[in-house]
C-alpha cells in the first residue's frame, strides 16, 4: 500500500513537468502576416524602377496626399523596414518570394488590409513620385483588390501579386 502511495505521489508531482510545454525557451510572440511571390514582366529601363515596396492599406487611397498620412497614423504598411534603397524589392528578376511580417514591416498589425499594392518610385521624389505597378486580386486578369487579413500569430500564404510594367493597375487618385 505504501509503494501504491509513493507511486502516485510521484507521478503526481512529475506529470505537470512531463506534459508542459514542448516550445522550450522558444519566442513568446511569434510573427504575424502574409507570404507570397511577386511576379514581374515587361521590365521597363533601370532609371524608371528606382524603387519597388509592398504597401498594405486598410483603405483604398483616394488621393495621394492621403497615402502618407495613412502610413503616418498606423492604416498602411510598408514592406521591408528597412526604407533605403537596400530595402527595395529586388529589380530585374521573374519573379521574388516574400514574407511581410509585424517583424520585417513597417506598421503592419493585426486588421484587414483593403489595398495591397507594388509601389513603384520612378522619379526622384519621395513623396509624389510613386504609382502601383501590382496589386492583389483573386480575380485574374482585372486590378480589382481583393482584401487580405492578417491574423494573429499566423502568417497568410499564398498572397501572390503580378506585376506587369506595360499594363500598370489604375492609380487610385486622380
Amino acid at each position: 500500500m505504501n509503494r501504491m502511495r509513493f507511486v502516485l505521489f510521484f507521478l503526481v508531482l512529475i506529470l505537470p513537468f512531463w506534459s508542459g510545454c514542448d516550445t522550450g525557451l522558444g519566442p513568446l510572440f511569434e510573427s504575424s502576416g502574409f507570404s507570397g511571390v511577386i511576379h514581374f514582366k515587361n521590365w521597363p529601363s533601370a532609371d524608371s524602377v528606382q524603387d519597388l515596396r509592398i504597401v498594405a492599406f486598410e483603405q483604398y487611397p483616394a488621393d495621394s496626399s492621403g497615402i502618407f498620412v495613412s502610413l503616418l497614423t498606423g492604416h498602411a504598411a510598408v514592406y521591408s523596414a528597412d526604407l533605403s534603397s537596400k530595402g527595395s524589392l529586388p529589380k530585374f528578376v521573374d519573379a521574388t518570394p516574400y514574407e511581410f511580417t509585424t517583424k520585417n514591416g513597417i506598421n503592419l498589425q493585426v486588421k484587414q488590409y483593403n489595398y495591397v499594392v507594388i509601389a513603384q518610385k520612378y522619379g526622384p521624389n519621395a513623396f509624389t513620385d510613386w504609382q502601383p505597378a501590382g496589386v492583389y486580386t483573386i480575380t485574374p486578369g482585372t486590378f480589382n483588390p481583393s482584401p487580405v487579413r492578417v491574423l494573429l500569430h499566423h502568417i497568410i500564404p499564398h498572397i501572390d501579386i503580378d506585376v506587369d510594367f506595360q499594363n500598370p493597375p489604375p492609380k487610385p487618385w486622380r
